[in-house]
């Protein structure tokens, strides 16, 4: 009945964590970004990633496999 009142889990078999600093391909461009979150779907882990500083945006639905990596500081 009160199914909004449970919280969502992240997945345990996820590569990246949340908070994690990536390097992905978005719109033919090289960009950096942060984990916002990841889900489970038909398999796949799926995730959200939040691009920007000041005024940040969040990229929904990325998949693991176009993820390049972790960023080098």
């Amino acid at each position: 009945m009160f199914n909004f009142l449970k919280r969502k889990k992240y997945p345990e078999i996820a590569k990246y964590k949340k908070k994690d600093q990536i390097n992905f391909r978005y719109r033919g461009e090289l960009m950096f970004g942060y984990i916002y979150d990841a889900k489970l779907e038909n398999g796949k882990i799926i995730y959200s990633i939040q691009t920007g500083g000041q005024c940040p945006a969040i990229i929904e639905n990325f998949n693991e496999e176009e993820i390049i990596g972790l960023r080098k500081k």
